[in-house]
This record gives structure tokens, C-alpha cells and sequence, in this order.
């Protein structure tokens, strides 16, 4: 389903005189029609996956495919001619319905901004005249307090070393929840890792290459515990300094198959480390870079269900493999969804920190405060947390949620 007309091939009458007179390079004719038929299928691209390719970020093409999707299905869009009439009260309607949900103002804003930019889109390719979604307003951000809270130092400490410290998935754990209470680092970012990204050298100190969002690249200097751990993942697991391989690589015990203490599926398959329950082609399911095809609309945008094994414990995992080794799988790394399911999560309901709000990104928002309160500059936690925005960086301090020093009884009057 395309929202244009393919273009015909240029007449061979056309082609201007100077391209006759290039040398010719002899080509197979297996290359020629291969590349012949990669050039035509670009060529036929429908216009929604052109537009969903030049977003950069893998999980903003998924989120605002998913966008799409839930306003196709609000309105009802049956045909690609339907997209092409959507009209400014199809836009509001779908809007108060958000609103009706009870979405944060923040998933609402990024909801409008999907077919906004989708429809933008459309007008760019002169499809429809003018944008419907542009001018319809968004909801406000009341503030810039967000509502993922903060570890307390005592909190964070007992993370670093929930961790066992005599396996080799323990010893990696501790070293990523390092590089996430002390980098600071997305989950994504952490994932992108690889091992030529740790101790690079500046100024002749210590530093973490991340690949932030944006394609943007910052250096956070690796604090000494950081570096430690990550130091003796590496070496326990034998990786080539300044390798190409993923920093952070998924692990896979020795399992049994069969029991009350095996971790498999009801088909009696192993449940990989990060890939859930593996279906019935043998895929893990895993989410990948990919664009993605969001033709037809009406598609169904399906959720795995969690399954009971995806909600163990790190701990009752850990008690069940007593003796078995960990196994690391060097080709494969870690996806972002398994650090915050099956790394973060356990350790922190492991400690007795539990509640929807703790997740992972409340690793990187402790960072962040932590930082402020031992009276970082606001700007350099800008730089250290990768934000475009400082008034994005006001919305990770949590040090207005300090009982314990409330501001009114610190100022110096009276």
C-alpha cells in the first residue's frame, strides 16, 4: 500500500549525451540485477516507512509506530485514502480521548507529536495541503518535577553490592549497575556498549565513551569503583582489550530441563536470558533496529504477555543454578528491555525497593541527584546525562523530596 504513484523510468531518449560517453565497468549480471532490484524496491518504499526510516532512534520508530497505530484504530481508518482526509476534529477527538485515558500530559504530547509529524510528512510530499494536526494544543507539563523518584544513598549502596560477587553474570550485573549509578547511563546506552568504549583515555584520565541519543557522543570519566568492576567482568570473561564486542554480553547457564527448578517454556525449551519465552519458530521475539512496517494501520499492535517465568527473581533464579556456570554468548548483547526486567528489577526488589515508579531509569535519576547534592554544577550534570535541555536536567532533582533538610528551615534570616 503506497500513498503515491511509483515514477515510470526515465525515456532513454532523455538521458543527456555525457552519460553514453562514461567508461563502462564490467558488472555480473547477478550484481547488476540484484542491485537493479534493491534500487527499485527503495524506490517503491511507501511513504510511511520513508518517513519512520529517518528517525534515527530505533525506539522512537517504535514508539511512534505504535502511535499510529492507536489513532488509526481510534478513527477507524479502513483505507490509505482515509489518511489522506483526516481533518483538524479527527485530531481534537483523539485528543480528548487521550486525555479521557488518564495518559501523563508527557505520553500525550509524544502521541500528537507522532501523527504530526507523520501528517508533516504528507504535506512535504504535497498529499495533502496543509498539516490538521498543526496548531491543536498540547497538553502543558504542570512541571518540571518528574515522577520517577530517586534511591536514597543508603539505597544505592545496597544495589551496588546485591549482586554475587563469585559468578560471572553477578560480576557483570555489578559492573552495570555501576556504569548506571555512576555514569548515569540510558538503558540504551549501556546496551551500546562495546569494550573499545571503556578506558579511553583523556587528559590522562579514565573515561566511558557513550553513544547517547542523537548519534551523539560524550565521554563520562569512569569513577574508580566503575572502572574496578567493569575491569574484572572483562577479565573474568576473557574479552580482547579494545575490541569491537559488546561490553555488556547476555549469559546462558547450563539449565535443567526438566523439574521443579528448570527455567523452560512449556514446550520444554530454554528461557534465554534476555529473550523471554522462545516461540514456536525458535525466534526470541527480540526487538531489533530495523524500520519498521506500519502498513496496513489497522494492524494490531501486540504486546507479549509476561509470562510467570519473566517475573522471577534474580534471587530464586540464582538459588536454582547453584553450581551450574554461566556461559557468556559473545555475539549477542544485551538488549535494554533485560537490564531493566531481568537485572535491575530483581536486584532492586532483592534490597526491598519495590513499587511501580522504581525502575531502572531510577538509576539515572539518582545519579543525577546524587550529583546535585554533592553540589555538581546543573549544567556539567546537563553535559554528564547527555541532555540537550538543562530544564530537562531540573526534572531529574530530587532533592526537593529531602524531608530530612526541608529549604524553609535552612535560610540564613531570622
Amino acid at each position: 500500500m503506497y500513498l503515491r504513484e511509483q515514477l515510470s523510468d526515465p525515456s532513454p531518449s532523455r538521458t543527456p549525451s555525457h552519460v553514453h560517453s562514461l567508461p563502462c565497468v564490467p558488472v555480473l549480471d547477478t550484481e547488476r540485477d540484484s542491485a537493479a532490484s534493491r534500487f527499485t524496491q527503495l524506490g517503491l518504499m511507501a511513504i510511511e516507512n520513508q518517513w519512520l526510516a529517518n528517525f534515527s532512534s530505533a525506539c522512537t520508530r517504535r514508539a511512534y509506530a505504535a502511535d499510529v497505530r492507536d489513532f488509526a484504530a481510534f478513527s477507524g481508518l479502513q483505507t490509505q485514502c482515509e489518511l489522506l482526509r483526516v481533518a483538524r476534529s479527527h485530531v481534537l477527538a483523539w485528543r480528548h480521548h487521550l486525555q479521557a485515558q488518564g495518559l501523563s500530559p508527557s505520553t500525550q504530547r509524544r502521541k500528537l507529536a507522532a501523527l504530526s509529524s507523520l501528517l508533516e510528512r504528507l504535506v512535504d510530499e504535497q498529499l495533502i495541503p496543509t498539516n490538521p494536526a498543526r496548531g491543536v494544543r498540547r497538553p502543558r507539563l504542570e512541571s518540571h518535577e518528574g515522577k520517577t523518584p530517586a534511591l536514597s544513598l543508603e539505597q544505592a549502596q545496597a544495589l551496588l553490592e546485591a549482586p554475587d560477587a563469585n559468578t560471572l553474570k553477578g560480576v557483570r550485573d555489578r559492573a552495570i549497575l555501576a556504569v548506571m549509578l555512576l555514569g548515569g547511563l540510558r538503558r540504551a546506552e549501556v546496551v551500546a556498549l562495546r569494550v573499545r568504549d571503556f578506558d579511553c583515555q583523556r587528559a590522562g584520565v579514565s573515561h566511558l565513551r557513550v553513544l547517547g541519543k542523537g548519534g551523539k557522543t560524550r565521554f563520562i570519566a569512569a569513577a574508580p569503583l566503575m572502572r574496578e568492576r567493569v575491569q574484572r567482568y572483562l577479565a573474568m570473561r576473557g574479552a580482547q582489550p579494545q575490541s569491537d564486542e559488546r561490553l555488556f554480553v547476555r549469559m546462558k547457564a547450563v539449565r535443567r530441563h526438566s523439574g521443579a527448578g528448570c527455567d523452560v517454556n512449556p514446550q520444554g525449551r530454554p528461557i534465554e536470558e534476555d529473550g523471554g519465552l522462545l516461540n514456536d519458530s525458535g525466534s526470541t521475539g527480540r526487538r531489533t533496529s530495523a524500520p519498521l512496517d506500519i502498513a496496513p494501520y489497522t494492524a494490531s499492535f501486540e504486546r507479549r504477555p509476561k509470562s510467570p517465568q519473566n517475573l522471577q527473581t534474580n534471587a530464586s533464579n540464582q538459588s536454582r543454578r547453584q553450581g551450574q556456570p554461566d556461559t557468556p554468548l559473545k555475539s549477542s548483547g544485551l538488549t535494554a528491555g533485560a537490564v531493566a526486567q531481568r537485572i535491575v528489577q530483581p536486584y532492586l526488589a532483592q534490597i526491598g525497593v519495590v513499587g511501580e515508579r522504581f525502575s531502572a531509569h531510577a538509576l539515572r535519576v539518582t545519579a543525577a541527584t546524587l550529583a546535585l547534592r554533592e553540589r555538581a554544577d546543573l549544567n556539567e550534570v546537563r553535559h554528564f546525562l547527555g541532555h540537550a535541555c538543562i530544564t530537562t536536567t531540573t526534572a531529574y532533582d530530587r532533592r526537593w523530596s529531602d524531608e530530612n533538610q526541608p529549604v524553609s528551615l535552612v535560610l540564613p534570616l531570622g
